[in-house]
């Protein structure tokens, strides 16, 4: 499970890169160049979206309980003991999030 979603977050962070450096390009630069802002705003538009997934992956396995001092929540109805494992989702949803906004931020302004 970690090696895949390790592997996805490496694809997307480099896809993110990539949109970063083909981007715009300063139109002053070269001469008869176009600005191209497409490739930051699909990365912008895939980014966003997944950055929205694991906020809501970290809420659904680390917001949604309250853990004691030991990091562990039972849940009497279920008779389950739940461990405050899921805070690890927060740290792919702020890199997607912040690299979703850089890559907005590149591919809208003017």
């Amino acid at each position: 499970m970690w090696i895949s979603a390790g592997a996805l977050m490496l694809a997307l962070l480099a896809a993110a890169a990539f949109a970063w450096r083909a981007g715009p390009r300063s139109a002053r630069s070269v001469p008869g160049a176009r600005v191209r802002r497409w490739p930051a705003r699909i990365a912008a538009a895939l980014l966003l979206p997944l950055s929205a997934f694991f906020f809501y992956a970290w809420y659904a396995f680390y917001w949604k309980w309250d853990f004691n001092e030991l990091g562990r929540y039972y849940d009497p109805v279920d008779q389950v003991v739940y461990t405050s494992s899921g805070f690890v989702w927060v740290v792919p949803a702020g890199l997607l999030l912040a690299a979703g906004l850089l890559c907005a931020w590149r591919g809208w302004r003017r």
